[in-house]
Protein backbone atom coordinates (compact mmCIF):
# COMPACT_ATOMS: atom_id res chain seq x y z
CA UNK A 1 0.00 0.00 0.00
CA UNK A 2 0.82 3.49 -1.08
CA UNK A 3 1.76 5.97 1.93
CA UNK A 4 1.50 9.63 2.30
CA UNK A 5 3.49 11.24 5.24
CA UNK A 6 2.28 14.85 6.58
CA UNK A 7 3.51 17.00 8.96
CA UNK A 8 0.69 19.09 10.62
CA UNK A 9 1.70 22.32 12.93
CA UNK A 10 -1.16 23.77 14.73
CA UNK A 11 -1.37 24.17 18.01
CA UNK A 12 -5.20 23.67 18.79
CA UNK A 13 -4.97 20.16 19.08
CA UNK A 14 -9.32 19.97 18.89
CA UNK A 15 -8.94 21.64 15.19
CA UNK A 16 -5.31 19.36 14.76
CA UNK A 17 -7.10 16.24 15.64
CA UNK A 18 -10.12 16.84 13.12
CA UNK A 19 -7.83 18.25 10.62
CA UNK A 20 -5.98 14.20 10.76
CA UNK A 21 -9.35 12.81 10.85
CA UNK A 22 -10.14 14.21 7.40
CA UNK A 23 -6.86 13.57 6.12
CA UNK A 24 -6.95 9.79 6.62
CA UNK A 25 -10.78 9.66 5.89
CA UNK A 26 -9.51 11.22 2.77
CA UNK A 27 -6.25 8.76 2.14
CA UNK A 28 -8.79 5.82 2.74
CA UNK A 29 -10.95 6.71 -0.41
CA UNK A 30 -7.71 6.84 -2.07
CA UNK A 31 -6.27 3.47 -0.86
CA UNK A 32 -3.54 4.49 0.52
CA UNK A 33 -2.33 4.75 4.23
CA UNK A 34 -1.96 8.24 5.88
CA UNK A 35 1.45 8.54 8.05
CA UNK A 36 0.55 11.84 9.90
CA UNK A 37 2.82 13.73 12.87
CA UNK A 38 1.14 16.50 15.11
CA UNK A 39 3.28 19.21 16.38
CA UNK A 40 1.73 21.99 18.60
CA UNK A 41 4.61 24.76 17.92
CA UNK A 42 7.14 25.13 15.17
CA UNK A 43 9.83 25.16 17.52
CA UNK A 44 8.92 21.52 17.93
CA UNK A 45 8.78 20.75 14.12
CA UNK A 46 12.39 22.14 13.67
CA UNK A 47 13.59 20.98 17.11
CA UNK A 48 12.64 17.02 15.81
CA UNK A 49 13.86 17.99 11.95
CA UNK A 50 16.69 20.58 12.42
CA UNK A 51 17.48 19.54 8.76
CA UNK A 52 15.47 17.47 5.87
CA UNK A 53 12.14 17.02 6.84
CA UNK A 54 10.75 13.78 5.87
CA UNK A 55 7.36 14.92 4.96
CA UNK A 56 5.59 15.05 1.21
CA UNK A 57 3.55 17.56 2.99
CA UNK A 58 2.88 19.79 5.52
CA UNK A 59 -0.11 22.03 6.89
CA UNK A 60 0.97 24.54 8.59
CA UNK A 61 -1.30 27.31 11.03
CA UNK A 62 0.02 30.39 10.53
CA UNK A 63 -1.34 31.95 13.80
CA UNK A 64 1.19 29.82 15.98
CA UNK A 65 2.54 31.41 19.46
CA UNK A 66 6.42 32.46 19.17
CA UNK A 67 7.67 31.47 15.99
CA UNK A 68 4.73 32.05 13.50
CA UNK A 69 3.63 29.08 10.65
CA UNK A 70 4.89 32.53 7.57
CA UNK A 71 8.45 32.58 9.58
CA UNK A 72 8.32 28.67 9.81
CA UNK A 73 7.52 28.32 6.25
CA UNK A 74 10.52 30.57 5.42
CA UNK A 75 13.09 28.46 7.31
CA UNK A 76 11.43 25.77 5.32
CA UNK A 77 12.21 26.99 2.23
CA UNK A 78 15.86 27.84 3.36
CA UNK A 79 16.60 24.03 3.39
CA UNK A 80 13.91 22.65 1.10
CA UNK A 81 12.26 24.16 -1.66
CA UNK A 82 9.96 21.64 -2.87
CA UNK A 83 7.71 20.41 0.10
CA UNK A 84 4.52 21.52 -0.77
CA UNK A 85 3.01 23.63 1.91
CA UNK A 86 -0.91 24.62 2.82
CA UNK A 87 -1.69 27.50 4.74
CA UNK A 88 -4.64 26.78 6.95
CA UNK A 89 -5.54 29.92 8.99
CA UNK A 90 -8.25 32.14 9.87
CA UNK A 91 -5.92 35.67 8.67
CA UNK A 92 -6.94 36.77 5.34
CA UNK A 93 -4.03 39.31 5.33
CA UNK A 94 -1.43 37.24 5.19
CA UNK A 95 -2.50 35.34 1.68
CA UNK A 96 -0.15 37.12 -0.34
CA UNK A 97 2.60 36.63 2.17
CA UNK A 98 1.90 32.75 1.73
CA UNK A 99 1.90 32.82 -1.92
CA UNK A 100 5.70 34.34 -1.59
CA UNK A 101 6.73 30.99 0.48
CA UNK A 102 5.54 29.11 -2.25
CA UNK A 103 2.24 27.49 -0.57
CA UNK A 104 0.66 25.55 -2.92
CA UNK A 105 -3.00 26.23 -1.13
CA UNK A 106 -4.23 28.53 1.19
CA UNK A 107 -7.33 27.09 3.12
CA UNK A 108 -9.37 30.27 5.39
CA UNK A 109 -10.77 29.04 8.55
CA UNK A 110 -13.72 27.64 8.83
CA UNK A 111 -12.36 26.05 5.62
CA UNK A 112 -14.79 23.68 3.67
CA UNK A 113 -14.12 19.86 3.33
CA UNK A 114 -13.92 20.01 -0.15
CA UNK A 115 -11.39 22.96 -0.42
CA UNK A 116 -9.34 20.41 2.04
CA UNK A 117 -9.53 17.52 -0.32
CA UNK A 118 -8.99 19.80 -3.50
CA UNK A 119 -5.74 20.66 -1.97
CA UNK A 120 -4.93 17.51 -0.95
CA UNK A 121 -5.62 15.87 -4.47
CA UNK A 122 -3.22 18.70 -5.77
CA UNK A 123 0.06 17.61 -3.56
CA UNK A 124 -1.22 14.03 -4.50
CA UNK A 125 -1.32 14.31 -7.76
CA UNK A 126 1.85 16.41 -8.46
CA UNK A 127 3.35 14.31 -6.05
CA UNK A 128 2.87 11.48 -8.76
CA UNK A 129 4.04 13.60 -11.33
CA UNK A 130 7.50 13.93 -10.00
CA UNK A 131 7.70 10.37 -9.29
CA UNK A 132 8.40 10.70 -5.48
CA UNK A 133 7.94 6.61 -5.59
CA UNK A 134 12.08 6.85 -6.14
CA UNK A 135 12.13 7.43 -2.11
CA UNK A 136 11.03 5.80 0.92
CA UNK A 137 10.47 7.23 4.26
CA UNK A 138 12.16 4.74 7.06
CA UNK A 139 11.13 5.10 10.67
CA UNK A 140 14.36 5.29 12.80
CA UNK A 141 14.87 6.16 16.49
CA UNK A 142 11.68 8.00 16.53
CA UNK A 143 11.95 9.72 12.72
CA UNK A 144 10.97 9.19 9.21
CA UNK A 145 14.31 9.24 7.45
CA UNK A 146 13.73 10.20 3.94
CA UNK A 147 16.14 7.99 1.60
CA UNK A 148 16.23 7.42 -2.19
CA UNK A 149 15.70 4.24 -3.23
CA UNK A 150 19.19 3.89 -5.61
CA UNK A 151 20.60 4.58 -2.32
CA UNK A 152 19.61 1.36 -0.77
CA UNK A 153 21.48 -2.04 -1.46
CA UNK A 154 19.52 -4.25 1.15
CA UNK A 155 17.94 -5.08 3.97
CA UNK A 156 18.47 -8.22 6.14
CA UNK A 157 17.26 -9.97 9.33
CA UNK A 158 19.25 -9.78 12.31
CA UNK A 159 17.93 -11.85 15.46
CA UNK A 160 14.23 -9.63 16.09
CA UNK A 161 15.85 -6.64 13.98
CA UNK A 162 16.50 -5.50 10.71
CA UNK A 163 19.39 -3.74 8.70
CA UNK A 164 19.00 -1.52 6.24
CA UNK A 165 22.06 -1.06 4.16
CA UNK A 166 22.55 1.74 2.09
CA UNK A 167 25.86 3.10 -0.21
CA UNK A 168 26.70 5.21 2.45
CA UNK A 169 25.28 3.97 6.32
CA UNK A 170 23.51 1.40 7.84
CA UNK A 171 20.12 1.70 9.93
CA UNK A 172 19.46 -1.41 12.27
CA UNK A 173 15.91 -1.03 14.28
CA UNK A 174 13.27 -3.91 15.68
CA UNK A 175 11.51 -5.16 12.50
CA UNK A 176 9.90 -8.29 10.61
CA UNK A 177 11.17 -8.94 7.28
CA UNK A 178 7.58 -10.06 6.37
CA UNK A 179 6.06 -6.63 7.72
CA UNK A 180 8.61 -4.57 5.27
CA UNK A 181 8.47 -6.57 2.48
CA UNK A 182 4.53 -5.43 2.16
CA UNK A 183 6.03 -1.52 2.67
CA UNK A 184 8.44 -2.52 -0.27
CA UNK A 185 6.45 -4.51 -2.71
CA UNK A 186 7.55 -2.77 -6.01
CA UNK A 187 9.88 -3.69 -8.48
CA UNK A 188 12.52 -2.54 -7.06
CA UNK A 189 13.15 -4.90 -4.31
CA UNK A 190 13.40 -8.99 -4.54
CA UNK A 191 13.95 -11.61 -1.75
CA UNK A 192 17.35 -13.45 -2.75
CA UNK A 193 16.79 -15.43 0.58
CA UNK A 194 14.18 -15.60 3.44
CA UNK A 195 16.83 -13.29 5.59
CA UNK A 196 17.58 -10.69 2.40
CA UNK A 197 15.68 -8.43 0.46
CA UNK A 198 18.06 -6.74 -2.52
CA UNK A 199 17.46 -3.44 -4.72
CA UNK A 200 17.61 -4.99 -7.72
CA UNK A 201 19.18 -1.32 -9.37
CA UNK A 202 21.97 -2.14 -7.49
CA UNK A 203 22.57 -5.84 -8.47
CA UNK A 204 24.81 -6.60 -10.66
CA UNK A 205 25.47 -10.41 -11.28
CA UNK A 206 23.21 -13.85 -10.38
CA UNK A 207 23.74 -16.99 -10.32
CA UNK A 208 21.97 -19.53 -8.97
CA UNK A 209 23.68 -19.73 -5.46
CA UNK A 210 25.03 -15.92 -5.19
CA UNK A 211 23.74 -12.48 -5.71
CA UNK A 212 26.60 -9.79 -5.98
CA UNK A 213 25.92 -6.04 -5.63
CA UNK A 214 27.35 -2.86 -5.91
CA UNK A 215 30.19 -2.39 -3.27
CA UNK A 216 31.49 -5.73 -3.45
CA UNK A 217 28.58 -7.29 -1.58
CA UNK A 218 27.66 -11.45 -1.86
CA UNK A 219 24.83 -12.41 -0.68
CA UNK A 220 23.28 -15.99 -0.75
CA UNK A 221 20.47 -16.93 -3.25
CA UNK A 222 18.01 -19.90 -1.93
CA UNK A 223 16.49 -21.79 -4.70
CA UNK A 224 12.66 -21.00 -3.69
CA UNK A 225 13.99 -17.49 -4.50
CA UNK A 226 15.72 -17.39 -7.34
CA UNK A 227 13.11 -17.96 -10.05
CA UNK A 228 11.80 -14.74 -8.98
CA UNK A 229 15.03 -12.86 -8.52
CA UNK A 230 16.13 -13.18 -11.76
CA UNK A 231 13.21 -12.52 -13.38
CA UNK A 232 13.29 -9.57 -11.74
CA UNK A 233 16.76 -8.84 -12.79
CA UNK A 234 16.25 -9.42 -16.13
CA UNK A 235 13.34 -7.17 -15.81
CA UNK A 236 15.54 -4.10 -14.58
CA UNK A 237 17.47 -4.66 -17.10
CA UNK A 238 15.76 -5.64 -20.16
CA UNK A 239 17.14 -9.12 -20.87
CA UNK A 240 13.27 -10.79 -20.62
CA UNK A 241 13.62 -11.77 -24.38
CA UNK A 242 17.49 -12.79 -23.70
Amino acid sequence: MERLYLGICEDDQIQADYLQQEIRQYCDRKGTQAVIEIFQSAEALLFQYPEALPFQCLLLDIGLKKMDGMELARQIRECDREIPIIFITGDRESVYEGYKVGAVRYLLKPYQKKDLEEALSFVWETRREQGTEEYIWLRYQGEYLKIRKSEILLAEVQGHYLCVKTKKEAYTYKGSMKQLCREWKDEYFCLANRSVLVNIQNVERITRTECSLTGGIVVPVSRGCYPNLNQAFMKWYGLEAL
